[in-house]
């Protein structure tokens, strides 16, 4: 499997230490929850992964991955690279659909419950932490360490497998293993920039604190590829399918917890697939059939009357900074111009936002969702 395949890759040179925290009942229910949001279980085929990659899959890349890039700095890394495998610890089944429910799409902060509430109630992994003498307020915020969070346009840990190599590799069906390892081995970590020379026309490079950045492979030809993987991930989350199937998604959930079939504790606690056996188990089981098995979304005319939606995602979008073969330090424009000429349709896709769109749901869950529908 692609997912065994990748574990493997990340975990290689990855802090054995590591291991024991992943057994947690923290870490061990993210397996129940996938990190692309529900649509494991959709039926419009672009949508649908080849496989199933989970919030734990996820969360130990990130914590492999950083392991191995401070493998210099054995005791510093462990610390840091548990903050990334820690930072999806509250989130919910469905992960950004909870935002769309409760109408936060472009912030997308309502998809977990606080971590450091969650992490203080198990009590194995705060047993551990003790054991390696490290505090909970060095592990519970991940977006104090550059490597793991860091806002767009930088390249970041999370950013690097959640967004661009899983979406290519699991999600959009864009790329082979071997093309993913390659991107992989392209990205490090950059602590400062003593020894570089900067790009001093970018502002970025001039206030430098820490980023994760691209090194130069065989030859400059492996910068267009990366970036042509940083399109696929941006372009996918802004298709009309993808927008759409999200704000389907929303209500659904909104509509099961006003019937009191799921709610907060349930989304948390239990995995996606026990959420979705307390639904179908239930009298209203017919709006889940129906929102996973429509296939059709297109843009809405004046005489449609399914389920239509203006939507407007957060744009999610990469421009990693680049070490070239003789050390100079720069932004994208000065290395690979083709990278903007790639990103052109988005530009169209984001123009296509303010389109109506509609699907080809059955009139008996439109009437359902339309009470819950805010815009």
């Amino acid at each position: 499997m692609l997912v065994e395949q990748y574990g493997a890759m990340t975990k290689e040179s990855a802090d054995p230490r590591l291991e024991r925290y992943i057994q947690t009942k923290t870490m061990q229910r993210q397996k129940g929850k996938g990190l692309f949001c529900g649509m494991d279980y959709v039926n419009i085929e672009r949508l649908k992964p080849i496989e199933y990659y989970s919030r734990l899959d996820h969360s130990k890349n990130v914590a492999y991955t950083t392991s191995t890039l401070y493998m210099n700095e054995r005791d510093a890394g462990f610390k840091i690279a548990l903050a990334g495998l820690f930072h999806d610890g509250g989130t919910k089944s469905f992960a950004h659909a909870n935002s769309y429910k409760s109408g936060d799409i472009l912030k997308q902060e309502h998809d977990e419950l606080d971590l450091r509430s969650v992490l203080s109630k198990d009590e194995e992994l705060l047993t551990y932490l003790r054991e390696d003498g490290i505090s909970l307020d060095e592990v519970v915020d991940y977006s104090k360490y550059p490597i793991l969070d860091k806002p767009i346009p930088a390249l970041c840990m999370d950013r690097l497998d959640g967004g661009i190599l899983a979406t290519c590799l699991f999600w959009a069906h864009t790329h082979t293993f071997e093309e993913i390892k390659k991107l992989w081995l392209m990205a490090g970590y950059l602590e400062n920039t003593n020894g570089m020379c900067v790009d001093t026309s970018s502002e970025r490079c001039r206030n430098f604190s820490g980023e994760m950045t691209l090194m130069e492979g065989e030859n400059t030809a492996w910068f267009e590829d990366f970036f042509a993987a940083i399109h696929v991930y941006s372009s996918l989350l802004l298709t009309k399918e993808s927008r759409y199937m999200m704000e389907v998604l929303g209500l659904t959930l909104n509509y099961y917890e006003d019937m009191g079939v799921i709610d907060e504790k349930t989304l948390f606690y239990l995995s996606e697939k026990e959420n979705i056996e307390r639904i179908l188990d239930s009298k209203y089981g017919d709006v889940w059939r129906d929102i996973t098995s429509f296939d059709k979304v297109s843009y809405a005319t004046d005489t449609d009357t399914g389920l239509t939606f203006v939507s407007r995602p957060k744009i999610r979008q990469c421009n990693p900074l680049v070490i070239s073969a003789h050390l100079n330090l720069s932004e994208i424009d000065g290395i690979a111009g083709d990278f903007y000429r790639e990103l052109n349709p988005i530009g169209d896709m984001v123009a296509d936002t303010i389109k109506p769109i509609t699907g080809n749901l059955s009139a008996s869950t439109v009437k359902v969702l339309s009470k819950y529908k805010r815009r």
